[in-house]
């Protein structure tokens, strides 16, 4: 695979180099390979962007990412494991009967790495906007004779009101955030909703990667910005969702501007995160983090001589009986 990926890949390298100098040379080899191509608006990555590429879509994700993405989730999911089972030892009530929520679970890649990964009394419940691509998603659970452990629908991030409060116990995210609208606070908030106190949060996105990453997480930049698109729109004939793709990564914040942005969320409530984990020369980068709720208000007293709590104690506050966050920092590629 590695192979027939390089092969399809290295004859357009030299041409998308020539034009890859500033954004109207890179519109004019679009155009000049695939005919007029529309720049897409920012908001361009809904659900019908994603229906016209579905049938493609996981083996233009293999060649692209030379099929270390299936790697990227693995690290995501076994990560998620971990955290679930201290907190599983630090509260003797729980049981390992987890919930997942996987948003923008398209095909279904991440949905399947869970049942794979988390134990069997897993459920995992993967909600996307694109009806086609949950299409492939089911086809492919039911190859896998998962039916029983995972449930495809289709919801909008942005509005998951359908679904009840405190009920999951990790959810995960895989290339799907920056394709939400600003104000991409409010999908946020609602996984944060969603998410039980303590719950784990597990988020993959691309970004494009800075001069600390050196000469590979140049190339590793040069190749998201300028070859993807070209790549893909050959491959999809759906040039202009590939262009998205680009633009998308262009306008994403920067990695630890989002990961502060998890951080200072006010939903109520926040999410505690470890240190970002820079992945494939930091062209991608997976977030970890824990879901703090506001405190629970205290039992009202009948004794009118006991002193009433000071306001500022019923701020957000993490759950004293879950261990810490172990911070982990570097380029796992």
């Amino acid at each position: 695979m590695l192979c027939l990926s390089l092969s399809l890949i290295l004859p357009i390298l030299v041409a998308v180099f020539l034009a890859s100098h500033n954004q109207n040379n890179r519109l004019n080899l679009m155009n000049m390979v695939f005919g007029s191509v529309e720049t897409p608006p920012p908001d361009f990555g809904s659900g019908q962007m994603f229906d016209q590429i579905a049938g493609r879509y996981d083996m233009i994700n293999r060649v692209l990412a030379l099929r270390m993405d299936i790697s990227w989730r693995q690290q995501m999911t076994g990560h998620i494991q971990e955290l679930l089972r201290e907190r599983d030892e630090n509260t003797p009530s729980s049981t390992s009967s987890w919930k997942v929520l996987d948003m923008a679970t398209g095909t279904a890649d991440v949905a399947l790495q869970l049942a794979q990964d988390l134990p069997p009394s897993t459920t995992i419940l993967g909600l996307d906007p694109s009806n086609k691509m949950l299409a492939v998603g089911r086809q492919k659970v039911s190859a896998a004779g998962l039916e029983n452990r995972i449930t495809l629908q289709e919801a909008d991030a942005r509005d998951l009101s359908n679904y009840s409060s405190d009920t999951y116990d990790a959810a995960t995210m895989s290339f799907g955030i920056r394709n939400v609208p600003d104000p991409r606070q409010i999908a946020l908030c609602e996984i944060h909703r969603l998410l039980k106190p303590g719950g784990i949060l597990g988020i993959l996105e691309f970004s494009k990667p800075d001069d600390s990453h050196g000469v590979l997480g140049v190339l590793a930049r040069w190749f998201i910005v300028h070859v993807v698109p070209v790549v893909g729109g050959l491959l999809s004939g759906a040039p202009r969702e590939y262009l998205h793709l680009q633009n998308s990564i262009q306008d994403f914040p920067a990695p630890e501007e989002f990961r502060k942005l998890l951080q200072e969320l006010q939903c109520p409530g926040y999410f505690d995160m470890e240190p970002v984990r820079h992945l494939n020369f930091g062209s991608v980068q997976l977030y970890i983090g824990r879901a703090v709720k506001p405190a629970a208000a205290p039992a009202k007293t009948t004794n009118e001589d006991e002193q009433q709590p000071d306001d500022r104690q019923q701020d957000v506050k993490k759950d004293p009986v879950l261990p810490p966050i172990k911070s982990s920092v570097g380029d796992d590629s």
